[in-house]
C-alpha cells in the first residue's frame, strides 16, 4: 500500500498523467472519510493496473483539510501511523489547484462520506461520477448527472459501503494483496459503531456483516479482544486533545452549513468551556468563517456515553430562536435539556443516539426558514 501511495504522490508531483480520478473525502476529514478515500483510491488503482493506458491514469485520494491541520485529527494521525502510512505522501486540499486541474486534465471525482459538495468545490459537480455516503439523502442540493453511480444508505460507517463495494465485486484478492486496507476499514467501522454498542445504537446489520467479512479475511486470534483493543486505542487517541487550544479544537472536526458553524468535540462542551478563551475563540471563528451561529456538540465515552451542546450567536435573538427550534425538532427528537447555570444556551442531550448527522437536517431546515422569512 505504501508503494502505491508513494507512486501516486510522485506521479501527481511529476504531472505525468492525462486522466485523474480523485477520491474526495468530506471537509470534517474524520477517520471514516480519510480511510474510505485512501482505501477506495487504492482499490481503483489496483483494479485498473491491467489497463493498457494505466501510465496515463492517476488514482489518488485527496484529504479535504489543509496539510498543517492533520495533526489536529488525533485519531486519524494515530491510525495512519499505526498502519505505516506516511502523511508526507498523502495529498491535501491545499496541495492542489482544483480549478487549474479541471482545465488541464480529464478529471473524474468520487465522493466518499458525503454527497453534497462544499461551497468551495461546487464547480466540481459536473465531474462527479460516483458517490458513497451513509447520511440521509438530501435531494434539495442534488445536481449531479443522471448517470452518476451512488450508494447512499443510512448505516454506521461509510467504510462499510467501501468494504461492501469491494466484497460484491468478487475481487477478494485485493484484501489479500492489501491487508492494510482490510485492517483500516475494520478499525473505522469498530470506531464509528463504538463496537456495536447498544447504547450508541449506530451499528446496523450491514455494518456487522462487513466487519465479519473483514475478520474472515484478517483471521484475528480473538476477534472480540481485538475489537475492544481497537476501540480503546482509537477512543484514547481521539480524546487526546489536552494539548490543543480552543481554536484548534474548533477546527478538529468542523462542518459548516450555510452560516452555521458546527464543530464536534471528543470531549463534553462544558469541559471545552473551561479552556482559556474558549468563548472568545468561538466568536473569532464565527467572524473568520463569516457565520452567525455556532452549534457546539460534545461527547464523552469515559463513564458511559454522555452528550451535550451549546448554541452561540453573534445575534442573541437568532441564537435563542435556533435553540428553541432544536428543542422542538422531532425527526428525531434530540431531547435537549437546557442548563443555564453553565451557559444560557447550553444543553444536555438525552437522545444519546443523535450525533451531528441527526442535527444536520434540523440546521438546514432552520436556515431555509430564516432565508424565506428574510426575503
Amino acid at each position: 500500500m505504501e508503494e502505491y501511495l508513494l507512486s501516486a504522490y510522485n506521479k501527481f508531483e511529476s504531472n505525468k498523467y492525462k486522466n485523474i480520478t480523485i477520491v474526495l473525502g468530506n471537509e470534517s476529514c474524520d477517520l471514516d472519510s480519510v480511510v474510505s478515500s485512501i482505501v477506495y483510491a487504492t482499490y481503483l488503482n489496483w483494479k485498473n493496473t491491467s489497463d493498457n493506458n494505466i501510465q496515463e491514469e492517476l488514482f489518488i485520494p485527496i484529504l479535504d483539510v489543509d496539510r498543517e491541520d492533520l495533526p489536529l485529527k488525533t485519531e486519524v494521525a494515530f491510525c495512519l501511523n499505526k498502519h505505516g502510512i506516511s502523511q508526507d505522501k498523502l495529498i491535501f486540499r491545499n496541495d492542489i489547484n482544483f480549478q487549474e486541474l479541471v482545465n488541464l486534465k480529464k478529471v473524474r471525482i468520487v465522493l466518499v462520506d458525503h454527497h453534497i459538495l462544499s461551497e468551495k468545490f461546487c464547480f466540481l459537480v459536473q465531474y462527479v461520477q460516483e458517490i458513497f455516503d451513509h447520511r440521509p439523502l438530501d435531494n434539495t442540493k442534488w445536481s449531479y448527472k443522471e448517470d452518476v453511480v451512488h450508494q447512499i444508505e443510512v448505516i454506521g460507517s461509510c467504510a462499510t459501503l467501501i468494504g461492501q463495494k469491494i466484497k460484491d465485486s468478487h475481487e477478494n484478492d485485493f484484501f489479500i494483496i492489501y491487508p492494510q486496507c482490510a485492517k483500516l476499514l475494520h478499525n473505522v467501522i469498530i470506531l464509528d459503531t463504538v463496537n456495536f454498542s447498544k447504547e450508541v445504537n449506530k451499528g446496523t446489520p450491514l455494518d456487522e456483516q462487513i466487519v465479519l467479512y473483514l475478520e474472515n479475511v484478517l483471521n484475528p486470534v480473538d476477534s472480540e479482544k481485538e475489537r475492544k483493543t481497537i476501540l480503546d486505542d482509537l477512543l484514547r487517541a481521539r480524546s487526546d486533545v489536552s494539548h490543543l487550544t480552543p481554536s484548534q479544537l474548533l477546527r478538529k472536526d468542523l462542518k459548516i452549513i450555510n452560516d452555521v458553524l458546527v464543530p464536534s468535540f471528543p470531549i463534553l462542551v462544558k469541559d471545552f468551556l473551561q479552556k482559556s478563551n474558549a468563548l472568545e475563540s468561538v466568536k473569532e471563528a464565527l467572524m473568520f468563517k463569516k457565520c452567525t451561529i455556532a452549534l457546539l456538540l460534545g461527547m464523552d465515552l469515559r463513564e458511559g456515553l454522555r452528550r451535550d451542546g451549546l448554541v452561540l450567536s453573534l445575534e442573541e435573538k437568532k441564537g435563542e430562536e435556533f435553540t428553541k427550534f432544536l428543542q422542538n425538532w422531532t425527526n428525531p427528537a434530540l431531547e435537549l435539556v437546557l442548563d443555564p447555570e453553565i451557559n444560557k444556551l447550553y444543553f444536555k442531550q438525552n437522545n444519546l443516539s443523535a450525533s451531528r448527522k441527526q442535527y444536520v437536517p434540523a440546521v438546514c431546515e432552520f436556515v431555509k426558514k430564516k432565508c424565506y422569512i428574510n426575503k
